[in-house]
């Protein structure tokens, strides 16, 4: 086992754990959080296209995926008050998606050719997908409840996750002989992905038992649904996992980044947190509300 590699990830728990679990959701330091995870990790994603010979919009890209996050930010605290009257509604909030995807099939007109615009318009709105609109489920679980207290949903998520993939990296190193994807991810294994399940399905009972049944102040979950999220979060951040993954062995990279010791980079950091967030939102949605 890398011992820095688990040190690094500790030290950055401290910081991000008090960071979700004192300071209120609705804090404007929270929309720039929420965009500095967005708009590096959308960066970081085309850095992996280009890399790959997909060319992209990369500067374009990022602005209007940020455009989006900030709207869907809007969005979500008008719900509960607006800062000085502004706010952004539902419907308006679809009409800037619309806009930020028709502006980017518009730019191929600036393309002498033809074809080369095509491909980038292709990549940049995959990017576009892939982060800034997964990402703004993060940001409405993290506006779901009382935004005077802190945003309690995301931080369930995103400790969920960590505490899967740590389960993931601790069983799979030790016990991991049977492997998952051998061809996108060598090292992932099914043991490791039981060792996710058995980690989120204890955070997931001992959040039931902390929290008095609650995922924030809105939302209210029983031992059932504990168990059922405790399997989902693995599997489905897994899966985020591998779609990074297939991404990188396309273009023969192995991390999106080395900004952090044995993490990589933000995109490496949220590829399983993009998946799980919108999941965690539709089975709010469908079963808990």
């Amino acid at each position: 086992m890398d011992k820095k590699r688990i040190i690094i990830a500790l030290c950055i728990a401290a910081v991000l754990i008090p960071a979700f679990s004192l300071v209120p959701c609705r804090w404007p330091i929270g929309l720039v959080g929420m965009l500095l995870f967005a708009g590096v990790g959308t960066w970081e994603f085309y850095g992996l296209l280009n890399a790959g010979g997909v060319k992209t919009s990369t500067k374009w890209g990022v602005t209007s995926g940020l455009v989006f996050v900030a709207a869907t930010w809007f969005n979500a605290l008008g719900k509960h008050f607006s800062y000085s009257g502004f706010s952004i509604s539902d419907n308006a909030l679809w009409c800037i998606l619309l806009l930020v995807i028709t502006s980017n099939f518009f730019r191929i007109l600036a393309y002498p050719n033809l074809r080369k615009g095509l491909d980038s318009c292709m990549g940049t709105l995959l990017g576009i997908v892939y982060v800034p609109l997964l990402w703004s489920f993060v940001v409405r679980l993290f506006l779901g409840g009382d935004l005077s207290k802190p945003g309690w949903a995301a931080f369930y998520l995103i400790l969920c996750m960590k505490m899967a993939d740590s389960g993931g990296y601790f069983f799979g190193t030790r016990f991991g002989k049977h492997k998952l994807a051998p061809v996108i991810s060598p090292k992932k294994s099914w043991e490791g992905l039981l060792g996710g399940i058995v980690f989120c399905v204890a955070v997931n009972l001992i959040w039931l038992i902390v929290s008095q049944g609650r995922i924030n102040s809105s939302i209210s979950f029983s031992l059932g649904h504990a168990l059922v999220l405790g399997f989902l979060f693995p599997i489905v951040g897994t899966a985020g996992d591998l779609v990074e993954s297939l991404f990188k062995r396309a273009v023969d990279v192995k991390d999106s980044n080395t900004m952090v010791y044995g993490l990589g980079g933000i995109l490496d950091m949220i590829d399983s947190i993009l998946f799980a967030a919108p999941m965690l939102y539709i089975y709010i949605e469908l079963f808990l509300k």
